[in-house]
């Protein structure tokens, strides 16, 4: 973290630095904070992964944090109204409810979906497996609806939904890529920062990279 002072010697405004947690390119960020308020939020020059790039999503992050519909605390419905609560009465009426649904009906009959972007939260990686483990099939999250076709592909070619390569962009010399505009998706699993600027890199160094778009 950085300060500026202003002329009394008071912190002016500070800046953090962070990974910017909405897809998997992982870009740096400077936040910087004026009385408790995020004033700008910018790509971080000196980040050695993204060189100071960043997307519309992450510098638009003060919007999400301060939506006035973002959910600070648990709700509970009560009289057919959702509350706040604290999470020790939320999780105590999710045991009371959950469990004697599953019990009478089967594990099948609770469904649950996940959103983005859990999977970048370790807390979210390390016990939603363990609920998904406490109930049946009916699992989706952003993946089953976004990604079903990669998912299926990688199954047919590597045997498992969740493998699937991850091009070196830095050094490859060719790139086919099928079915995929990085230039709208920004690449997202592949854990590259400015995607644009790196396959325009690979036309520089003398590669190529191709695109086969079945539309």
């Amino acid at each position: 973290m950085t300060a500026t002072d202003d002329a009394t010697g008071n912190a002016r405004t500070a800046t953090h630095f962070r990974t910017c947690p909405l897809c998997e390119a992982t870009c740096g960020l400077a936040v910087e904070i004026q009385h408790g308020e995020v004033r700008r939020i910018r790509g971080d020059l000196d980040d050695v992964f993204s060189h100071g790039f960043i997307c519309p999503k992450g510098s638009s992050l003060k919007g999400l944090h301060d939506d006035p519909d973002r959910l600070r605390v648990p709700l509970v419905r009560r009289n057919g109204e959702l509350v706040e609560t604290d999470w020790a009465t939320a999780f105590a009426t999710i045991e009371a409810r959950l469990r004697p649904i599953i019990v009478e009906h089967g594990k099948d009959a609770v469904g649950i979906y996940t959103g983005n972007p859990w999977s970048h939260n370790f807390g979210g990686i390390v016990y939603l497996p363990l609920l998904y483990g406490a109930i049946g099939r009916n699992r989706f999250a952003a993946a089953s609806v976004d990604q079903r076709p990669r998912e299926i592909v990688s199954s047919v070619l590597y045997g498992a939904r969740t493998a699937f390569p991850v091009p070196d962009l830095d050094r490859t010399e060719l790139l086919l890529l099928i079915g995929s505009d990085p230039f709208e998706s920004n690449g997202s699993l592949a854990t590259a920062p400015d995607w644009p600027g790196r396959l325009r890199a690979i036309q520089q160094r003398g590669g190529k990279f191709i695109v086969v778009d079945p539309r």
